[in-house]
């Protein structure tokens, strides 16, 4: 039989600060953690959990994108009917305007700029409308929704070259 001895106990004391010592990359991320006022922290803390919801809603929907389009590529000829390439093409604008989202947030807290910008939210907004467009039924439309939808793509195209020559005159 092999004998068990027990470990050595030395009485060497381990000084207080290095037991209480980080590694440098969370002694940095702790360093600006600390600059932060309660509501940025709030404000990070939300944005990090938006991001999170976003990266989930991505990742569901690439998933049943993968599948819609795996169903309609078994059809054959069929995939090239019009419904079905539109609802192809508006399933993949749903996830690139999901990751331009995702993007901003991730931008907004990278870059410690506060919640997303405006010119962000306008630009998706845009994305979000060509989408409706593209996925349109023109036979059904009336010309009301045509021109209610042209109005709106003016106003925010003009929004949009507002906030940016707004912006070049700051940076200048």
């Amino acid at each position: 039989m092999t004998e068990i001895t027990p470990p050595t106990v030395t009485n060497e004391k381990v000084p207080a600060e290095a037991m209480h010592k980080l590694p440098p990359a969370l002694e940095r991320w702790r360093t600006i953690w600390n600059r932060f006022g309660r509501y940025e922290r709030f404000e990070r803390i939300a944005l990090w959990i938006v991001q999170l919801l976003l990266a989930l809603m991505t990742v569901y929907a690439i998933v049943l994108v993968i599948g819609e389009l795996a169903r309609d590529v078994a059809l054959g000829a069929g995939f090239m009917d019009k419904a079905v390439l539109q609802a192809a093409f508006g399933s993949i604008l749903t996830i690139l305007i999901l990751l331009e989202f995702n993007h901003s947030v991730h931008v907004a807290v990278a870059q410690r700029s506060g919640a997303i910008q405006v010119r962000i939210i306008v630009l998706i907004t845009l994305l979000v409308i060509m989408r409706k467009l593209m996925l349109l039924d023109y036979d059904a439309v009336t010309l009301q929704t045509l021109l209610g939808f042209s109005g709106l793509l003016l106003a925010l195209g003009a929004l949009y070259w507002l906030i940016m020559s707004g912006d070049a005159r700051r940076s200048r």
